[in-house]
């Protein structure tokens, strides 16, 4: 795989957005590995717990600035549909069977950020900026945010987020239920591979029993705020807003 890799220790591995120089972005590239590595993933009967974490300084910026200029001229049935595909296929972390941790390393912005949050727990580096910034640049959040954030956070913190855009530290985040706890950003990577660890050590079969209980519960709903959301993207970018604010993202 080019955007993404996939190294394992034991009963534990650890899945790598790998295109640093993009900040780990979601691509269509990446749209099309990802589902694939979740699949490499859930048939490996030994597995019992998956790190996902960021090459480099980001965990990931979410979308692709390239793929969403492009996709400015798209018509509006073509980008539902393509969103549609695009959010489901990151999200099909949720259907591991065993539990996820994402190891936030920096930066998780838009989908990025929304990626974490389907992960079951988050630990996150100190310095480290997220936050559902969709409305910045004129586009209806997607990736299940409107369902993700005030799962995790409640209706009045989703609000906020998804309405203003602003971004969160990892210590704000962790006082509003978003992240489990942070680290110094040396040390992350020891932090989530220790509670890894411990989940590992503990019975597989009641691990994965679990698992599938609170991720039944997490997805439900899901389903009906991922169509409703590409709907309302395919109507943001139509807008000149989004095209303008795009285009001068492109030129900075």
């Amino acid at each position: 795989m080019k955007t993404l890799r996939i190294s394992k220790d034991g009963p534990i591995a650890t899945l790598t957005l790998n295109v640093p120089d993009r900040r780990n972005a979601m691509s269509q590239e990446m749209a099309k590995e990802f589902p694939q590595a979740t699949a490499a993933l859930a048939a490996d009967e030994d597995l019992q717990v998956v790190v996902l974490t960021g090459e480099g300084a980001a965990f990931c910026a979410g979308g692709d600035l390239d793929d969403l200029l492009e996709q400015t001229d798209w018509p509006a049935e073509r980008i539902r549909q393509y969103m549609g595909r695009f959010y489901r296929a990151f999200l099909s972390v949720i259907d591991l069977p065993v539990p996820t941790i994402a190891a936030i390393n920096g930066p998780a912005i838009g989908a990025g950020f929304a990626l974490a949050l389907a992960c079951d727990l988050r630990y996150a580096a100190a310095g480290a900026k997220l936050g559902t910034t969709y409305i910045n640049i004129g586009l209806f959040p997607g990736m299940g945010a409107t369902h993700l954030v005030p799962y995790h956070a409640g209706h009045a913190v989703a609000a906020e987020m998804l309405l203003t855009g602003r971004l969160l530290s990892a210590e704000e985040a962790m006082s509003l239920g978003l992240v489990n706890s942070v680290a110094p950003a040396e040390q992350l990577l020891e932090r989530a591979y220790g509670v890894a660890r411990e989940i590992a050590a503990k019975s597989p079969s009641a691990v994965r029993g679990i698992k599938d209980v609170l991720r039944a519960r997490m997805a439900q709903g899901l389903e009906r705020a991922l169509d409703t959301e590409a709907l309302a993207q395919s109507i943001s970018f139509a807008s000149p807003e989004m095209r303008e604010t795009l285009a001068r993202l492109r030129r900075s």
